[in-house]
């Protein structure tokens, strides 16, 4: 069953990403755009145009070549954003990274794009220099910060000179060229480089957009901030949907849950993207210090699902807020799915504009039907980015042009997208598919438990094992064998956890994302033998 989008379809022009934004600007031209919090700086629309074609020109007399991967090693500031759409007008393309990297961390992602010139907060000049000397490639840096922290590096006005050069700009094939180069986030193998082209990035960009549906930033004020790392897809696609509303964007370089409040109270911000980890920091940080923020109504979320305890919580903590807006969304393809009512579901919602969806069988491939479980695919426009130097990758990851989003669910009558699990987090005992989510599910019903993460453990014996990580309630007192008892006398044997881990946090990313590699390199330590239990599951008698 094909399932398309219920939204009309919208238009995708054929421009280069630069032109379609500062089309859409030249009615705010005169607004403020950018407010940086931190200096308190702030630019026009037609100031940050006006700098995005001095960094084009200076890139151009620099000799910048098409479809260059430029590094942006930077948080979010004003610089951020005019320096990526020069880029974009120089006709090379950008990645972005987090300052705060170590350089092995980067290694990765700038060796393969093989990109030699850099724009660097101060912060990450030290690591980047570091790496760029690893690599032993001729480089450019140039700072974004102020010359006493550049550390001999250039600095932004250095290239005056450059940018006065009348040199003609590059002819563009939106459909061809290459304008942005996130990464997959490799918690699960291999890292993978995804060639967005001009078109393909208007079409993502159009998706979050959608003035003609989507409401939150029409009429909702007319500032809005953001603390979800540039070099997030939702972070950048957070500032975009602002910008292209026409709003003032304070931006933040370093995330402080005091200092986010504080600017929400400050500036009487309506509406805001956030992630569900944002949340819970939110929520826990008006124990300790009052708000006035009357003002939120509207917030966006992505990154991962909104609990409907945390729902709850968060509308008992801040009244005003009348609408949480879940998404759902990968950096592949930028929006799929999202909720259109001002009440919680048990979903992602509605399929976004322009899209088609199909759940097929994760084994055969045959398509499957309403409420029938399987691997998501997703066909668009927006979807049909390949990867950086990987065919075999680019090969695994379509079928008959329909992208695999490597995300198992189901469709319901209704149309609502309902995400079950990831398919390279399915743990297989025995040949038998156990589901995370179901696990950690049953784990947060325990009255003692806050919340749970369930990752595999190999062996020779069942190929993989179930082991928990669970963070107790304030207060609350649990035996290991208490959580092993509650869990597998309510699932069925191969499904039985082999370990709990208490700890006293989970580790997550910036954005709130579940470091699973990191515990499921914890489980391997912490469970020393699973011999008996893998004797019990082969005895004749045992029944999975």
């Amino acid at each position: 069953m094909v399932v398309k989008s219920k939204l009309a379809d919208i238009q995708i022009p054929n421009k280069t990403f630069h032109d379609f934004l500062f089309d859409e600007w030249k009615q705010f031209e005169n607004d403020v755009a950018i407010i940086d919090n931190e200096t308190k700086i702030q630019y026009t629309y037609q100031e940050i145009m006006d700098k995005a074609k001095y960094i084009a020109k200076a890139l151009i007399f620099l000799n910048v070549e098409k479809s260059e991967i430029v590094l942006l090693a930077m948080d979010w500031s004003p610089e951020a954003v005019y320096i990526a759409l020069g880029v974009s007008m120089a006709g090379a393309a950008f990645l972005i990274v987090s300052p705060k990297l170590q350089s092995w961390e980067m290694h990765f992602t700038v060796g393969e794009s093989e990109s030699r010139f850099v724009f660097s907060d101060p912060l990450g000049l030290r690591e980047v220099d570091k790496l760029m000397k690893q690599l032993q490639r001729e480089y450019r840096v140039i700072c974004t910060g102020s010359r006493e922290f550049a550390c001999g590096h250039p600095i932004i006005s250095d290239l005056s000179f450059a940018a006065s050069q009348n040199l003609p700009f590059p002819k563009i094939d939106p459909e061809l060229d290459i304008v942005y180069l996130p990464y997959s986030s490799g918690i699960h193998g291999k890292r993978k480089g995804i060639l967005t082209t001009h078109k393909i990035m208007v079409a993502k960009t159009l998706a979050i957009w959608n003035k003609e549906n989507h409401n939150e930033f029409q009429n909702q004020g007319k500032i809005t901030m953001t603390m979800i790392p540039f070099h997030k897809q939702l972070g950048l696609d957070a500032v975009l949907c602002a910008l292209l509303n026409g709003l003032t964007v304070v931006v933040e370089r370093t995330f402080c849950v005091h200092t986010f409040l504080t600017c929400i109270q400050r500036y009487r911000i309506k509406s805001i993207h956030l992630t569900p980890y944002m949340m819970n920091l939110m929520i826990y940080e008006t124990e300790n210090h009052d708000y006035q923020i009357e003002d939120l109504e509207w917030i966006v979320t992505g990154a991962d699902a909104v609990t409907q305890n945390l729902y709850e919580e968060f509308i008992e903590t801040f009244p005003s807020v009348k609408y949480v807006t879940q998404t759902y969304g990968m950096t592949e393809i930028g929006l799929i799915a999202r909720n259109y009512e001002n009440k919680f579901k048990n979903s992602c919602g509605q399929l976004a504009a322009n899209l088609e969806l199909k759940i097929v069988d994760i084994l055969t491939g045959v398509e499957l039907g309403p409420k029938q479980k399987g691997q998501i695919c997703i066909k668009g426009i927006a979807a049909n980015s390949p990867y950086l130097n990987n065919p075999e990758a680019t090969f695994e990851h379509f079928i008959e042009g329909w992208r695999k989003t490597g995300d198992i669910g189901y469709v319901d009558e209704d149309g609502d997208i309902h995400i079950v699990d990831k398919l390279k987090e399915m743990i297989k005992v025995f040949g038998y598919q156990v589901t995370p989510k179901e696990i950690e599910t049953l784990l947060q019903t325990h009255s003692a438990v806050e919340e749970a993460a369930v990752v595999a453990i190999n062996n020779d014996v069942s190929g993989e094992r179930p082991v928990a990580f669970v963070v107790l309630k304030k207060g609350r007192i649990a035996t290991e064998e208490d959580i092993l008892d509650y869990v597998n006398h309510r699932v069925i044997r191969y499904k039985h956890l082999i370990g709990v881990n208490f700890v006293k946090f989970l580790p997550r990313s910036p954005c709130g994302t579940l470091l699973r590699r990191l515990l499921a390199e914890a489980a391997v330590l912490s469970v020393a033998s699973i011999s008996e239990v893998e004797k019990e599951l082969l005895s004749p008698t045992t029944k999975v």
